[in-house]
């Protein structure tokens, strides 16, 4: 089997020795140094001068993201302290060997050889024969039919090639399956996958994926979470949420596809976490979908609102806020008050507002649903009132009215 390079860049103590030799060389003659500052100044952390030369900066400018010079300090102690392999993860390790002016950990290797049983040790850590091996996850994910699906996602030849094979249960008890073949290209912290899907006996554009795997060993990794654009079986253009989870050999995949339950912990992540645009091209903007006919409504949405929570006809919360006419953001002016969520919905034709809060700050709500009449939104409206559910801060179940009292923005 052919050997393949780890992401990581392992490095046994004798061999990280000379790359650190190489790295205070390297800073000494960028910056015309003839001695190195202390550890602190030099790795650049704790309380370190960001205007005089350190190499957390050195190496930021060669790559895009944030460098932990503390990370780099603690390999170097570990190194001092006599650990025999030093770890560097993937993003150190090439970041590190550009600054040196290496492509490659090979490069480095042939200009600084040890002897045979030092270089063989070094290879040994550096290559791994089981790189190749497949990996075997299985897919979850929301998809047609309203329904929890899952399907088996085959990765190879060393991270780059993915098979999905997408397993959809029939009324009858009979499965259909449809198969995605993909290339998966790692940047930095995250993977990208574009697939391909047979059609008709061809192959054809099929999906775009993206999961995020930060600096880790890939080959570690038990769970990814990321998103997916392609297209479902309507030719609807649809995007959510996808978990894979590790499997231990091919026959558990298969086994856990086969098997009709959802974990519980997937469950609750990925039900409804799905967009479905229609395939159709409006020509006006009431053709967008059927809830444009009422965007006049939605636009009379903006404005400023009191609401007096009432619980047996006793006051027990008042909530002042406001929506902007620019972008529908709904903004707290309640002192103290923070919308961590917020939602607001037209229903039953535009006839219903639906307002969702989940709140933190000083206010005797944690969550409240809440309904009203969309008759009144106009300039001058005198109070109204309409219905509240949710949950106190005390984690009771409330529900009572609310007293709206709204000023609509005037143009």
């Amino acid at each position: 089997m052919k050997k393949q390079e780890v992401d990581s860049l392992p490095l046994t103590a004798a061999y990280f020795k000379l790359l650190l030799e190489d790295l205070y060389a390297k800073f000494k003659e960028n910056h015309k140094l003839n001695e190195l500052p202390k550890s602190m100044q030099f790795f650049g952390y704790g309380n370190y001068n960001v205007e005089k030369p350190n190499l957390k900066s050195d190496l930021e400018q060669i790559g895009s993201d944030f460098i932990n010079g503390k990370y780099l300090y603690d390999k170097v102690r570990d190194y001092h302290k006599g650990k025999p392999v030093i770890k560097l993860n993937r993003y150190y390790k090439a970041i590190v060997l550009l600054y040196l002016g290496y492509e490659s950990i090979d490069q480095f290797l042939n200009k600084n050889t040890l002897g045979d049983v030092p270089e063989k040790k070094q290879l040994d850590l550096l290559y791994d024969a089981t790189a190749n091996q497949t990996y075997y996850y299985v897919n979850y994910y929301f998809g047609e039919e309203n329904l929890i699906l899952k399907g088996e996602t085959v990765i190879s030849n060393n991270w780059k090639k993915v098979k999905h094979t997408y397993v959809y249960p029939k009324e009858d008890g009979s499965i259909e399956t449809h198969y995605n073949f993909g290339n998966i290209i790692r940047r930095e912290d995250t993977l990208h996958i574009n697939s391909k899907t047979l059609l008709d006996g061809k192959l054809v554009e099929g999906a775009s994926e993206i999961y995020y795997v930060g600096h880790n060993d890939l080959a570690s990794l038990k769970f990814l979470i990321g998103t997916y654009c392609t297209f479902d079986n309507y030719t609807n253009t649809v995007a959510g949420e996808a978990i894979w989870e590790k499997c231990a050999s091919k026959e558990d995949m298969e086994e856990r596809v086969k098997d009709p339950r959802i974990p519980p912990y997937i469950a609750m992540e990925v039900r409804n976490k799905r967009i479905v645009n229609k395939s159709i091209v409006p020509t006006q903007f009431l053709e967008i979908s059927n809830h444009s006919p009422y965007a006049s409504i939605y636009e009379s949405l903006t404005g400023t609102y009191e609401f007096n929570f009432m619980i047996d006809g006793v006051g027990v919360e008042q909530l002042k806020f406001k929506i902007s006419p620019n972008n529908y953001k709904m903004i707290p002016l309640t002192e103290n008050v923070y919308f961590e969520n917020d939602s607001l919905k037209l229903l039953n034709k535009g006839s219903v507002v639906h307002f969702s809060f989940d709140f933190t700050g000083i206010i005797a709500f944690d969550q409240v649903q809440i309904y009203f009449k969309t008759y009144f939104l106009k300039p001058n409206s005198e109070i109204q009132n309409g219905t509240f559910s949710g949950i106190d801060n005390e984690n009771r179940l409330v529900n009572g009215e609310v007293r709206i009292q709204f000023k609509a923005n005037v143009y």
